[in-house]
């Protein structure tokens, strides 16, 4: 025995005098009498972990080294299989080991590189090494899966022993098994086995941990993901023995699908529907009845199928749609569907020609013909293993077995009875369903599996879950020779199998399923250990140092003790507080094994330990809080489903479940601190204190908003009818000190009990930062970590007064205005009532209050009032110099006003608070304020420029229309989006509250799917500069506007047509009129004119083009023809004199030939 010191901090310092300040010490023990005094193992180094077999031990220390001790009579080299001390396993030396267990005559470790080292007796194959009966030293055993392509090494985390077998917990969280008997949950009959092999049973499942006993295993297992996650990809093998699912015969007519699978390794695991078989007296030949789907249903399913057919085979099926069964088969992807793609896609169109040769009729009068012979045959197919409690195999084929009757020439009958019945959402086999937040947190989630011989394995040869402890987050097993124990999060132990010396806790009956150990009130669980016929505790008592509690047979000291004297010796009804735990120091683990016990124990240094322990302890006691306030209170008041305030209670629940779950989740991980590290940078509440601290912050709104709507006080009936007109559960669960409390209140001090707990985080975390050089890393981080929940415990404390604030005002305000301004998120800040403020210039008897909330402004006069909303309000204080006043200007969009303030502190008072508001409310946390772990700092004034969105009301040209965007000064300038209640939209740019620069702007059309639809340059609110207009007729304008008119160059098209338009003008505009000079196509009279235009009308000097090669020149008024022109047509034939509308001529004309020779 060495002994060292340290001087780091967090680790401890050796005295030589009395061994004080040491860790990983490790005492040992058997039965629970006063006389009993715990041994001490003298090791060199901090005993890390220890695990105790039926008469030996396993410990792993630090530095990775492994020493065995006790009855060793596989080691070869010793003269008595008795160790008195601790033997180096120096096979190990080259190899740091991480895990160590024993089982009854054997051992393994795990490696850091996941490998796997065995050793002790092999009779039964437990080693998992073959030829061998007695393994002496630390053997590699290797693990690989043949599944995988290649064949690869599988990574082991952790191993158990039992008494014939072994199991390993692969990095994958799958299970392993060798050895022999019905434990290793394997579905063969045939032992030893010598090589480890997959349990099939627990495949696709997260396994956290495995225990063995000496004839049954245990898992702890995360709960499968909820049913809305997605689906993983269909399996076209079986789970079991991976043969292929479906098989397919191509024959010269017709194609033949097989589901003719039977799994040689057993059932597999589905969700549990449930299968009915018909009554016998049914009649089996009246289609109607018949469970089968009819044909209309298969013609429907048929052309789903061949709707996702892949492209390449779709050019195959030329006639009515393909393909298979009713609603209730496995959706589209199923691994029978991917099947029929490929089969359609090798026959083609010889598919087609069997399903229209084939009657759907016929298939079915085939089936019911056979139906009977089946039904006798189906109780003697795959019964090939013992019973899996609720988990059928009718059910599991069910699950993995579907048919295409009109499709198939030869189907499974059985198969095709069995898809017309309604199948229950298959639950995907797949870890997950965890927040990303919380994957790295210790899942509450949990399981329990159980496998094996006797009463403690439930009597199943394959995995079963423990239904009952279905919901109690198990947080850890264990199992004796002969029982179980399931350690909770709530820190209370169930326990279950034999019960012969008390070993259980409890003396309940029947003992094969899980019952409570009988503990006092007060003592929380947080270690168990499970020996041949006792049951170890670590516990947390009214003191901060953990308690031991033992359970089950007493042992004597003497060590010969008989058969018959162990039978009938004394022991526990329940477990006893052993009285020589305070003397061992502070208790970190505890294990069993045998009729011995062992306990880590941890001596206190400078208050680190027990600062840890303390802090452990504190969030322990704190969840069995808040899991009682949840069972004891929440869940009573869910059941009468009340009305009054339900969407807030319900939300105020469902903040507080996911309080309660980071809680549970930090005790568990805390817990689980103490078994290894003691670096403090490990801790949950440090690396995810964001995670903590905005739990809690959305947990405070969620418990104010229900304050402040009177909750509470709605809560006060319901209390008395579920528990009684004095409610003393809830008096209790407030741990309220003040007497004659009204329920309300007391309900409200229960409810705000997190924020208390978050100051205790802020002590416990500074007392550990003591326990640091002040210039370390891990006493800044400490600091850091308690500066951030005592700032936000202030934070939500100050939040909690702005609540009570709110809930006392709205009980004094006028009712009529409570209705419509009293929300759950609006939070008072100040009010006028004393006249402190009042309006300038206001009428001698008007009466103007001002109540300034997280989110508005209001101002209520008699029976009516406004709401200013704070996003889009700016204030200023006016100089008193020359006016005398201590006003302050109040700009909002429509409105500006002066408020006169009653003193320099009033007007500074409101000033100060009317910007902080106006602050928060701008950067989203009106409702939450600005909590110190964002690390926003408050600004002295709100920017003038800001984002916003506000609703007109008064403006008669916005008008009830929503403005979003940036504003400057109580007016839209920049970007901004306006809509209108009928429909009209702009988007673009702003300047001073109007329209200016580039946009966007949309009025709907009576017509439906259209619209007048603008884009361009504004100016003042108006359509200013170049844009396109298209209007809802068709009509596309691209253009100079002027005041919202058309004005200057532009071209206007006009018409319907594909390749080009009706009409086109290209010209001047003035004031939405053509006027001047302008080319107007009229592609529909084949005419072009090309001249002046005056207010829409031809005027003036012009020249008009026909499709018949005529050329007109001359003049035009009114958008008529008048006067001398010239005429030349398509001969060169000219005319020159008057013409009139009609091109006809009028007056004197000369004609003007042309001869060519």
């Amino acid at each position: 025995f060495t002994i060292k010191k340290k001087c780091s901090l967090g680790t401890e310092i050796c005295g030589e005098e009395d061994g004080s300040g040491e860790r990983g010490l490790l005492h040992t023990w058997m039965g629970y009498s006063y006389s009993t005094t715990p041994e001490r193992i003298l090791l060199s180094r901090p005993v890390l972990q220890a695990a105790l077999g039926a008469r030996h031990g396993v410990l792993l220390v630090e530095g990775g080294q492994v020493y065995s001790f006790g009855e060793l009579p596989w080691k070869q080299n010793h003269t008595s299989s008795v160790v008195t001390e601790p033997v180096l396993e120096a096979v190990l030396s080259e190899q740091r080991v991480v895990f160590v267990a024993a089982g009854s005559v054997h051992s393994g470790v795990v490696t850091e590189d996941g490998g796997m080292h065995m050793w002790g007796e092999n009779t039964h194959g437990q080693c998992g090494l073959s030829g061998l009966s007695v393994i002496p030293n630390p053997t590699p055993v290797g693990v690989l899966d043949s599944e995988a392509m290649p064949p690869q090494t599988v990574k082991i985390l952790e191993v158990a022993c039992g008494d014939q077998h072994t199991l390993a917990l692969s990095a994958k969280h799958e299970v392993w098994a060798w050895g022999s008997g019905c434990q290793l949950g394997l579905n063969t009959s045939k032992f030893p086995v010598w090589k480890p092999q997959k349990v099939e049973h627990l495949a696709g499942r997260h396994v956290l941990q495995v225990a063995c006993g000496a004839a049954h295993s245990l898992a702890l297992v995360r709960c499968l993901p909820p049913p809305h996650e997605p689906r993983k990809p269909p399996q076209d093998k079986c789970g079991q023995c991976h043969q292929m699912l479906y098989t397919m015969t191509d024959r010269e007519d017709h194609v033949i699908i097989s589901d003719g699978h039977h799994c040689s390794v057993g059932v597999e695991l589905d969700s549990g529907e449930t299968t009915s078989s018909k009554p016998a007296s049914e009649p089996q030949n009246k289609v109607p009845s018949s469970p089968y789907p009819d044909e209309q249903a298969v013609k429907a399913y048929l052309k789903r199928l061949s709707d996702h057919l892949s492209s390449d085979c779709a050019d195959c099926f030329t006639s009515d749609p393909l393909i298979p069964v009713a609603q209730s088969v496995t959706p589209m992807g199923s691994a029978l569907n991917n099947l029929v793609v490929s089969c359609a896609s090798a026959v083609g169109e010889r598919v087609v020609s069997t399903y229209e040769a084939l009657s759907l009729r016929k298939v079915i009068d085939y089936n019911l013909r056979v139906e009977e012979r089946l039904r006798q045959e189906e109780p003697m197919q795959g019964k090939k293993s013992s019973s899996l409690g609720d988990i059928r195999e009718e059910e599991a084929e069910l699950s993995r077995r579907l048919s295409l009757p009109g499709l198939l020439s030869q189907v499974s009958p059985r198969l095709l009875r069995r898809t017309s019945r309604h199948r229950a959402r298959a639950v995907p086999l797949a870890p997950g369903g965890i927040p990303e937040a919380d994957a790295h947190l210790p899942p509450l989630q949990t399981e329990v599996w159980s496998w094996g011989r006797g009463q403690e394995g439930n009597g199943d040869y394959l995995p079963v879950c423990v239904k009952s402890l279905n919901g109690k987050e198990v947080l850890r097993v264990a199992a004796g020779a002969y029982h179980s124990l399931a350690l909770t999060a709530q820190s209370q132990v169930f326990s279950w199998g034999c019960n012969t010396s008390g070993q259980l806790g409890h003396m309940e009956s029947p003992t094969t399923l899980p019952h409570l150990a009988k503990l006092s009130d007060g003592i929380r669980v947080w270690d168990i250990g499970a020996g041949q016929q006792h049951t170890l505790l670590l516990a947390d008592g009214d003191c901060i140092q953990p308690i031991l509690y033992y359970s089950g047979q007493q042992v004597k000291e003497v060590m010969e003790q008989t058969e018959e004297e162990e039978k009938t010796g004394e022991y526990t009804q329940q477990p006893v507080l052993l009285p020589f735990c305070m003397n061992l120091g502070y208790v970190s683990s505890v294990c069993a094994g045998g009729r011995t016990c062992a306990a880590l124990t941890d001596c206190n240094v400078m208050g680190f330990i027990a600062s840890l322990h303390e802090l452990a302890a504190a969030v322990r006691k704190y969840y069995c809080k808040l899991s009682n306030i949840n069972s004891l209170l929440l869940q009573p008041l869910l059941k009468l489903g009340m009305t009054s305030s339900a969407g807030l209670l319900q939300n105020l629940i469902g903040r507080f479940g996911r309080l309660s779950q980071l809680t549970g989740q930090n005790s568990a991980s805390l817990t689980s601190f103490l078994r290894r590290s003691r670096d403090i940078r490990g801790l949950v509440i440090l690396d995810d204190a964001h995670l903590f601290l905005d739990t809690y912050s959305e947990y405070c709104s969620a418990v104010g908003d229900l304050l402040v709507m009177g909750g509470f006080q709605a809560l006060v009936k319901p209390c008395h009818d579920v528990f009684g007109k004095g409610a003393e559960v809830v008096q209790k669960l407030s741990e309220c000190s003040e007497e004659d409390l009204p329920l309300a209140d007391v309900l409200a001090h229960l409810f705000y009990l997190p924020i208390k707990h978050l100051h205790e985080y802020g002590r416990l975390l500074l007392k550990l930062a003591t326990c640091y050089e002040v210039s370390s890393v891990d006493y800044q981080k400490l600091q850091d970590a308690c500066s951030k929940y005592e700032s936000m415990a202030l934070h939500l404390k100050r939040r909690r007064k702005e609540a009570e604030y709110t809930l006392h005002f709205w009980k004094s305000f006028p009712g009529k205005m409570t209705d419509s301004l009293r929300k759950p998120s609006r939070r008072l800040i100040c009010e006028s009532s004393n006249k402190a403020l009042t309006l300038q210039n206001a009428g001698r008897f008007s009466v103007n209050w001002f109540i300034l909330f997280n989110d508005a402004l209001v101002h209520a006069q008699f029976s009516t009032h406004h709401v200013f909303p704070l996003a889009t309000l700016w204030v200023e204080p006016i100089s008193e110099e020359n006016t005398g006043i201590y006003g302050l200007k109040v700009t909002s969009p429509e409105e500006s006003f002066t408020l006169l303030a009653s003193s320099p502190a009033e007007k500074a008072k409101w000033l100060r608070s009317i910007n902080q508001a106006v602050e928060q409310a701008l950067s989203g946390l009106g409702h939450d304020g600005i909590p110190p772990s964002t690390g926003v700092t408050q600004r002295a004034d709100p920017p003038i420029s800001r984002t916003a969105s506000y609703t007109f009301y008064k403006d008669s040209r916005l008008k009830e229309a929503i403005y979003e965007g940036r504003w400057v000064s109580g007016k839209p300038n920049g970007r901004g989006v306006v809509k209108w209640p009928d429909g009209r939209i702009y988007t673009g740019t702003f300047k001073n509250g109007l329209e200016d620069g580039y946009g966007d702007y949309v009025v709907p059309n009576k017509n439906p799917n259209s619209c007048d639809h603008y884009q361009g340059q504004w100016k003042d609110g108006k359509m200013h500069g170049f844009g396109t207009f298209r209007y809802a007729s068709g009509e596309i304008y691209e253009g100079s506007f002027q005041d919202n008119m058309r004005h200057g160059h532009g071209m206007l098209r006009s018409g319907k047509l594909n390749s080009t338009s009706p009409s086109v003008f290209i010209g001047q505009w003035q004031y939405d009129k053509k006027s001047g000079y302008g080319v107007f196509d009229d592609i529909t009279r084949g005419e072009k004119y090309m001249g002046m235009w005056l207010d829409d009308q031809r005027q003036g000097n012009a020249v008009v083009v026909t499709q018949f090669s005529l050329y007109y020149e001359g003049s035009f008024s009114n958008n008529k023809m008048m006067g001398n022109g010239v005429l030349l047509s398509e001969d060169d034939t000219t005319f020159e004199g008057e013409f009139s509308e009609d091109w006809t001529l009028n007056g004197k004309v000369i004609f003007i030939y042309f001869y060519f020779f």
